[in-house]
């Protein structure tokens, strides 16, 4: 068997561990998780900004792709540590779609699920691709063999705001229809 290791089945695979996870966890945790992740996205790129102006340039090792490395390496790190100090640590719970049926909570899960994986992946390569919420896009993604090679890495950087957006609004959404039914007044 002849198996090539690629960065599309490296995004395959973590799409299928993350959704996996997602199942381990149900769908009140993933929607934490996802909150914990948009907390995560705007710290890591506020730090990784403070870290690119005003410490970077005081580190001559430092300089030129070095420095563009590090930075990456340092967003993406202070993002995972972040989504899960948030995860397990945060005082706040999420508890939606609590009466329905278990057919429609697997499916929640599953939706939330891919939903949380397009969204850490394609932020992780926004960060890899030079992207900064802040700054705007500064990058060299698209230069790049990864961007070049990869249909799946060029499928979430191209589409990044529909990633970033769609948890957001699948969450409210959700927490309107739950109100409706709740027959609680919009």
């Amino acid at each position: 068997m002849d198996v090539r290791l690629s960065w599309d089945l490296f995004i395959i695979v973590f799409f299928a561990v993350i959704i996996a996870y997602s199942f381990i966890i149900g769908k009140n945790r993933t929607i934490k998780v996802i909150i914990s992740t948009y907390l995560a996205i705007l710290t890591a790129d506020g730090l990784g900004n403070l870290f690119e102006q005003y410490l970077l340039p005081t580190i001559p090792s430092l300089k030129g792709d070095a420095g563009d490395q590090a930075l990456v390496l340092m967003k993406i790190i202070v993002f995972i540590i972040v989504i899960v100090l948030v995860t397990v640590k945060g005082g706040f719970s999420v508890n939606v779609l609590a009466n329905k049926s278990l057919s429609t909570n697997m499916m929640a899960t599953l939706i939330f699920g891919v939903l949380n994986a397009g969204l850490i992946v394609s932020t992780i390569l926004a960060f890899i691709s030079g992207f900064s919420f802040v700054n705007g896009f500064y990058g060299f993604m698209s230069t790049t063999s990864l961007y070049s090679e990869s249909d799946f890495v060029r499928l979430m950087i191209d589409n990044y705001n529909v990633w970033f957006a769609l948890p957001a609004i699948a969450f409210t959404g959700v927490s309107i229809a739950e109100m409706s039914d709740a027959g609680i007044p919009e």
